[in-house]
């Protein structure tokens, strides 16, 4: 029914509006998200289908948040290739930047206009921006709904060409070469820059870039720093060491959160061995995201025996409850085997 609907009726869809999930942030603040109908997200994804290759195919080499083929072990390759001792990535800075509220603030002209659809598709694309939330108001006039299908999709298109801000810093000498390399994930970015490199105006066309879309920087996570004294990025936290030695961890906050989420997976009262399998699940999928780093100091032994720690202790009470049940049976006359209402 829904696939003849969309056939039928996509090009004058009518949006209903979202429904607002809160979901928690590391600093302990809540995000809002809006979620469309089942419906709405199959509208928005047949409009994703069509728009996305005439995206793909102007968009930024070094842009790699939700787009097909690339991951974020691609960015961590370039930053690697930036910052590697043959590149002296001892000697450059960072410059770490993160936009505050992009999803909830970029400005819709500027979104729609780099979009290519069809002009009925477009109109139905723009109805959908501006749906507003159930409960909250009846229209939005900027943004896009982080839990909408396209919305990454319309991100990317208002922030492409934000990761090569800085390319026009050259510097002239026997091998020419950009002193600026920015890549970006979605709305995160660092800049890499060779000494030379004037962070100060490349801040200043940061900031109007971003004023033209509506959107401004997050000054709490916005710095520069010596690759040397390290960053975060994805999930990672790189560094370069006094000799020139690369190094890629997982960061401190994405090891503590893995550590948090087996410990809650312990706690949730679920059958053990569900439990277990679970927890597997979680280490072997962060295990494999950091494959391409030192895990010389996150090894995960301590949360390992921390586990078997608890598994111990559990299987002990249950051992202690059983040996009980089998006194209380024995002082009836009952064999351990038969329940304590049961028959023979």
């Amino acid at each position: 029914m829904l696939c003849q609907k969309l056939n039928k009726h996509w090009y004058h869809w009518k949006h209903q509006q979202l429904r607002r999930v809160n979901i928690p942030k590391p600093n302990g603040k809540t995000r809002g998200l809006g979620i469309p109908t089942i419906a709405d997200r199959a509208w928005q994804a047949l409009l994703k289908l069509a728009a996305e290759p005439a995206y793909e195919a102007t968009a930024g080499e070094r842009s790699y948040g939700f787009r097909p083929g690339r991951c974020t072990a691609d960015a961590q390759k370039l930053i690697f290739d930036q910052l590697k001792k043959t590149c002296n990535g001892k000697d450059k800075l960072i410059l770490e930047t993160d936009i505050s509220k992009c999803f909830d603030e970029i400005d819709h002209k500027v979104m729609l206009n780099g979009v290519v659809l069809p002009i009925e598709a477009l109109k139905g694309l723009k109805r959908a921006v501006k749906a507003g939330v159930r409960g909250e108001y009846s229209s939005s006039m900027k943004g896009t709904p982080q839990g909408g299908v396209i919305s990454p999709l319309l991100a990317n298109i208002a922030l492409d060409g934000f990761e090569n801000l800085g390319l026009n810093q050259w510097k002239v000498s026997r091998r020419n070469g950009t002193l600026i390399r920015g890549i970006r994930y979605a709305d995160d970015a660092v800049f890499i820059c060779k000494p030379g490199a004037d962070t100060k105006r490349l801040r200043e066309d940061i900031d109007e870039f971003l004023k033209s879309r509506g959107l401004r920087i997050n000054e709490t996570k916005t710095k520069v720093s010596k690759a040397t004294d390290g960053f975060d990025f994805l999930g990672w936290h790189f560094r370069v060491n006094s000799r020139g030695v690369f190094k890629s961890t997982p960061s401190s906050e994405n090891y503590a959160d893995i550590k948090a989420k087996v410990k809650a997976t312990w706690k949730n009262g679920a059958p053990t061995d569900t439990r277990l399998k679970r927890i597997e699940s979680q280490v072997r999928g962060w295990r494999q995201y950091h494959k391409n780093c030192d895990m010389g100091k996150h090894s995960l032994w301590s949360l390992r025996h921390w586990v078997w720690r608890k598994l111990r202790a559990e299987k002990r009470r249950m051992a202690i409850k059983e040996a009980a049940r089998a006194r209380r049976l024995a002082i009836k006359g009952k064999p351990p085997g038969i329940a304590d209402g049961g028959g023979g």
